[in-house]
């Protein structure tokens, strides 16, 4: 049975390779890939130590990314998405029900040049999950104390590094932190 593009819709998916041994279904009119984790995780116990591949496939502008909610091809159910990284705005969408995952065009450049084609299930994890979460909102605030402290943000930085390897750090805020009433607002 043919199974339709869950990006398409319209477009018959055909049998493909992502990698030499790893096979796939391939859409021609998007370029995404169905890639079944069975099959990935066979591959992978079968490769040796997966190397980045940093001149192959697709440059990043142009990886794709479908933002809306994708139904799986084989069973009909909506397909979860996971990021990658904090870094890598891109989600990889994941049936649970099939264990088949949506690959857009040059994902899998995209988790090889992020040395995370040997690690993809990994991704589909809570633990994997929690990380981008935390580095995502550490980057948030970030961006908002810059925001906050303009010009002074790096000086605030240079602080901040200094009083991290400081063995006395608590006692210098502190010491520092009895001029706070004195400060006008």
């Amino acid at each position: 049975m043919a199974s339709n593009c869950p990006h398409c819709k319209d477009r018959n998916l055909h049998p493909s390779r992502i990698e030499a041994d790893l096979p796939a279904l391939f859409c021609d009119g998007c370029g995404g890939s169905l890639l079944s984790l069975v099959a990935y995780r066979h591959w992978r116990e079968n490769q040796p130590e997966h190397a980045p591949n940093d001149g192959d496939g697709a440059a990043l502008d142009e990886v794709q990314d479908t933002s809306v909610a994708l139904c799986c091809p084989k069973c009909r159910h909506f397909m979860t998405k996971f990021r990658l990284s904090a870094d890598a705005r891109n989600q990889i969408d994941l049936c649970v029900h099939c264990d088949e995952a949506w690959l857009d065009r040059g994902e899998w450049q995209l988790l090889d040049r992020l040395a995370l084609a040997g690690r993809l299930t990994q991704v589909f994890t809570q633990p994997w999950q929690n990380r981008v979460r935390s580095a995502e909102a550490e980057r948030r605030a970030e961006q908002l104390w810059s925001e906050r402290l303009g010009a002074n943000y790096a000086r605030a930085q240079e602080l901040r590094e200094w009083l991290r390897g400081n063995a006395q750090a608590r006692d210098i805020l502190a010491y520092v932190n009895q001029v706070r009433d004195e400060i006008p607002l």
